[in-house]
């Protein structure tokens, strides 16, 4: 899915296929937490997200991953600014892992919402607004903070603060008045509708 942003790619992102999620405790991860990104990792996003109570968990996993590694980055990868060859990632992997688990949540959510902000997402049935907005109330779910932790404290790494601030910015436009009316012409049965 084509993103509405020109947002260039983490430089880890070669990385991303060899982290290996049960040797980082640090993120303390319960077994299905683990098992979640496991599922999501093998099979389509569309998959994933086809659901939106299925969604907003791999949502929520992935922010708890940015909450849980962002504080305890060493900035080894957020020194890197051009893109690694693998052998490159790699060492940035084991340099500094949680930088690489930052810029891994950080590049799935920017995936989630691109795809959210899709057609397939309107004729599926699931929309920013049903995935990262909970109830009938629209209140923003709780772990979103980890974005906003990231580009306030993120040790200079340019990819993981604008890409964090991109991130968050697509999630509150889509509870504007004004995005529900025009997403509302758009979506279909409401699905990209932001609860309001």
């Amino acid at each position: 899915m084509a993103s509405k942003s020109s947002l260039q790619p983490s430089p880890v992102a070669a990385a991303f296929r060899s982290l290996q999620w049960d040797p980082l405790s640090s993120l303390r991860l319960t077994p299905q937490e683990t098992a979640l990104l496991r599922m999501a990792e093998s099979n389509p996003i569309e998959y994933t997200l086809g659901d939106a109570r299925d969604a907003t968990m791999y949502v929520r996993v992935l922010l708890k991953l940015l909450a849980e590694a962002s504080v305890n980055v060493s900035g080894h990868v957020a020194r890197i600014t051009e893109e690694c060859n693998e052998n490159r990632a790699l060492d940035a992997l084991d340099a500094d892992p949680l930088g690489v688990v930052t810029h891994y949540a950080i590049a799935k959510l920017s995936t989630i919402i691109a795809t959210l902000s899709s057609p397939w997402a309107a004729e599926n049935g699931v929309s920013i607004g049903n995935v990262f907005y909970a109830g009938s109330e629209g209140v923003l779910i709780e772990q979103w903070k980890a974005l906003l932790r990231v580009i306030s404290k993120g040790k200079g790494d340019a990819y993981a603060q604008r890409s964090a601030a991109l991130c968050l910015a697509q999630i509150l436009v889509a509870a504007c008045p004004s995005q529900r009316g025009a997403s509302d012409t758009n979506a279909k049965d409401g699905a990209g509708r932001a609860p309001s």
